[in-house]
């Protein structure tokens, strides 16, 4: 199995630097006509020169959640955001060393989530992204045997990064004050261009750039270090905390000491995001289970799903909304899983004319009707504008 370290070092920094830029200053959030590869081609091939050091704005754009609530995304000026992705090509050797002395001795990696290199993408960072072949499936190993799960998180993590623990989590805080005027240091020029693509704010990193991710993980990882040393049945995915232990003193005794860690670099537990279970639980949410029970009939005596049957599902798919608290992913789910099968067209036309229906209600299902209701079932251009 593949450590922290070894998804790191395949990354050489010429990729780095090409990916970040190419690839990650869009949250995948955005629509995909947005891309950085014209740019990329015109800061490697025609400006001959670096872009100005100067404070860059951003915008905010309100991506939606599945629960219906807003999270503001940012998108970085472009020259902001590739002066912190030279940045970070330029020191990338020596963050790789840190990667590795922070998750040395990791019996698995416990930050599931990180840039890596992934196969159908150019891109390094997909929030989402599975491979069981290299990650495993850690949660069976450390769940054994155990009686409790602790679930938590960060309290707002990204806006909530302070730029200056970046240097104190890379050499230590007492370094990292001593040195603060030293600019030529490489961990302070990396804390200066964190700040330069966000407006020379020194509080949060934009949600969305692909860099925001690398910041965080080296302020994540140095809390991960000390954390293991007590704890070893723990995963983290970015900011979201499973920990599974044995009696229900360790679950608080987790909880007060991951709290602390995070204090260490001015972040937050969120205290209404954490719960003790007491186990044994679903793994997989019941939701899923349910959907995928529903659809085992399909195709199985014909070769098509009409009219009816795709009306039952929406109509079922709409009443576990309601059972999961307003929870869009049941949607989302539901239209992804339909994508193997083969509709007849009246069934197709329902399919399309509930789904965009329940986009207006809900517009987290927005981004996916492009490529898996108007692409996949050619819907005319006149009718998408309707």
């Amino acid at each position: 199995m593949k450590t922290y370290y070894d998804f790191m070092s395949e990354i050489k920094p010429d990729e780095l630097y090409d990916s970040l830029v190419s690839y990650g200053m869009f949250s995948e959030k955005l629509p995909s006509i947005f891309t950085g590869d014209l740019f990329l081609n015109y800061c490697k091939n025609i400006c001959k020169q670096s872009f100005s050091d100067e404070w860059r704005g951003y915008i905010n754009y309100e991506s939606m959640r599945n629960i219906n609530i807003p999270r503001n995304i940012g998108i970085p000026t472009p020259m902001g955001h590739e002066l912190l992705c030279k940045t970070l090509m330029k020191h990338w050797t020596e963050l790789i060393k840190y990667f590795e002395t922070k998750t040395k001795g990791q019996s698995r990696i416990i930050s599931r989530i990180h840039i890596r290199k992934m196969q159908d993408t150019k891109a390094i960072f997909l929030m989402n992204y599975k491979n069981w072949i290299d990650d495993g499936t850690p949660e069976p190993e450390i769940y054994l045997g155990k009686r409790y799960m602790i679930h938590t998180d960060i309290s707002k993590c990204y806006p909530s990064i302070y730029t200056h623990a970046i240097p104190w989590a890379l050499v230590g805080k007492d370094i990292a004050k001593n040195n603060i005027g030293k600019y030529k240091e490489w961990y302070n020029q990396i804390d200066h261009f964190a700040q330069i693509s966000k407006n020379g704010e020194t509080h949060g990193l934009l949600i969305g750039p692909h860099t925001s991710n690398i910041l965080s993980e080296i302020i994540l990882c140095a809390i991960d270090k000390e954390l293991s040393k007590k704890y070893d049945s723990y995963i983290r995915n970015i900011d979201d905390y499973i920990c599974y232990v044995d009696t229900k003193e360790e679950a608080d005794n987790f909880i007060i000491d991951l709290n602390r860690e995070l204090r260490k670099y001015d972040l937050l537990m969120n205290h209404k995001k954490t719960e003790i279970y007491e186990l044994p639980i679903c793994v997989v949410e019941t939701w899923i289970h349910k959907i995928q029970n529903h659809i085992v009939t399909f195709q199985k005596f014909k070769n098509y799903i009409d009219y009816r049957e795709i009306q039952a599902f929406i109509d079922f798919i709409i009443k576990l909304v309601s059972e999961n608290t307003d929870n869009n992913s049941v949607i989302l789910y539901a239209v992804k899983v339909l994508k193997n099968f083969t509709l007849t067209k009246n069934a197709q036309e329902y399919l399309v004319k509930s789904i965009v229906s329940l986009s207006l209600l809900y517009p987290y299902l927005v981004p996916i009707l492009g490529q898996y209701i108007f692409e996949k079932y050619n819907v005319d251009t006149n009718q998408i504008q309707k």
